[in-house]
């Protein structure tokens, strides 16, 4: 039997399955149905049958198919205007007169959006948007008024908001009952809002799965991070299970002690040191994204150092916790901080690594200065770790602060160790001297350690 006599039940789920998984980047989820009516006039005729079913949209990106919208059925219209991609950006008044057919527009994606253009847009009702991304970065962005998109967007799923500042987004929001994902990045002082109204803005949100807070500089927050004791009721979030947030320990302090949720995953970046922030312990300690972390990861770089879990889901290890801190000055007592007072012990915890974060990390000054007890500090609340995962340009301090242990408590720190991997080094390399008379008193308390030579990732 040949394709052309499938009935077009048949031929329909097919193409279910091919809309279903598209051709890779750079083309985009709408574009996939233009390869099934250029075939034949029956698969034209069968596709166009059937819009809803196949989700059929129209796709005028940077200006494509703009002035030729009238050869084709009235589909939803999908805006994506992006000087990233290939192609001459249309003009604001081709733009201007795609938005005017409001009732169709289903999707706005505007990379770069001038001020015309987001003035004409706060001032349109779109009655079946369901996603809108706008980012701004020019200045003069103006603040969006409280009747941005007429007040209402039903229909909204998605909603990404950078460099624009809309402080009254709570009255939009709350005709947003479906919304799964909420991203407001790189606010400046004109677009604050608090802790506390934030708080309520989400209160409403009951499905919302991802949400993202970015905020432009650390000092914009300072007059509001001062500590306060925690909020005495929380908002339950039953759907959030992403939540990545940028700004100053003070503000981050403040907003997870306001809720509570299912996170799969948190991403934290401050610039501060991590000095006591109890809140953010307890609410990490709340979800349940400690439940059974595999792998852990200390990362260091030029202007950050970090910390990250992961957990393993079949083969897959999916990231759980990232704590970031910004600084021009990396510091171990950064990190040790960082896992000593906002971690608990973790008992599943089996592969811990050490890495750099960039190619280019100039570590060799800075690692002098580093004492072996500062390495031991940091290790020691990882106890059950049984494998230690070292990239070379912290091989040799590490190794000699294992060194150090020798004689005295060398089963106290990383009690549970088996392996070491030694990132970078060749099998013909020796072996550091100060790991191989750690490895040798490990052997003889009846600990025995392996040491792998691991070629550098590619």
């Amino acid at each position: 039997m040949t394709i052309n006599k499938l009935p077009d039940e048949d031929l329909l789920e097919i193409f279910e399955f091919y809309m279903a998984y598209p051709l890779p980047p750079p083309f985009l989820d709408e574009d996939a149905w233009h390869t099934l009516v250029h075939v034949c006039r029956r698969w034209r005729y069968v596709v166009f049958g059937s819009p809803r079913r196949l989700d059929l949209r129209l796709l005028c990106i940077n200006g494509r198919l703009m002035k030729t919208l009238d050869i084709w059925p009235e589909l939803p219209i999908v805006i994506h205007v992006d000087s990233w991609r290939n192609g001459q950006l249309p003009s604001d008044s081709d733009v201007i007169s795609m938005l005017k057919r409001h009732d169709r527009v289903c999707k706005i994606f505007i990379n770069g959006v001038p001020n015309t253009l987001l003035e004409e847009i706060a001032t349109t009702s779109f009655p079946a948007l369901i996603e809108l991304e706008l980012a701004s970065f020019q200045g003069g962005t103006p603040i969006l008024p409280d009747s941005f998109l007429g007040g209402s967007v039903p229909s909204l799923r998605s909603l990404d908001l950078w460099g624009i500042p809309f402080p009254g987004i709570g009255k939009l929001l709350l005709s947003t009952r479906d919304l799964v994902t909420l991203s407001l990045g790189s606010m400046s002082h004109s677009g604050y809002i608090s802790p506390e109204a934030m708080a309520a803005i989400l209160s409403a949100l009951t499905r919302l799965k991802s949400l993202h807070l970015n905020f432009e500089t650390p000092e914009f927050w300072a007059h509001g991070a001062s500590r306060r004791p925690p909020a005495r009721t929380r908002v339950v979030l039953p759907s959030l299970t992403e939540f990545d947030f940028s700004g100053t320990s003070g503000y981050l302090e403040d907003i997870v002690s306001r809720i509570d949720a299912p996170l799969d995953c948190i991403d934290a970046t401050f610039g501060e040191p991590v000095s006591d922030m109890p809140l953010l312990r307890d609410f990490i300690g709340r979800t349940k994204i400690l439940k059974a972390p595999h792998r852990a990861e200390l990362f260091f770089s030029s202007f950050n150092d970090r910390v990250s879990l992961f957990q393993r889901k079949g083969n897959i290890d999916f990231k759980v916790l990232n704590i970031l801190r910004y600084t021009s000055d990396p510091q171990l007592s950064s990190l040790t901080q960082a896992c000593s007072r906002l971690l608990p012990p973790l008992p599943t915890l089996e592969l811990l690594g050490i890495s750099k974060y960039e190619s280019e990390f100039r570590s060799s000054q800075w690692l002098n200065e580093v004492e072996n007890t500062q390495w031991v500090e940091l290790l020691r609340p990882f106890t059950a770790v049984k494998d230690l995962a070292l990239d070379e340009a912290f091989v040799l301090s590490v190794a000699s602060a294992l060194r150090g242990l020798v004689g005295e408590g060398e089963t106290e720190t990383l009690p549970a160790l088996q392996n070491i991997f030694l990132e970078g080094f060749q099998s013909s390399d020796p072996v550091p001297d100060s790991i191989t008379k750690f490895t040798a008193a490990r052997g003889l308390s009846g600990c025995p350690v392996i040491v792998h030579h691991q070629n550098r990732k590619q």
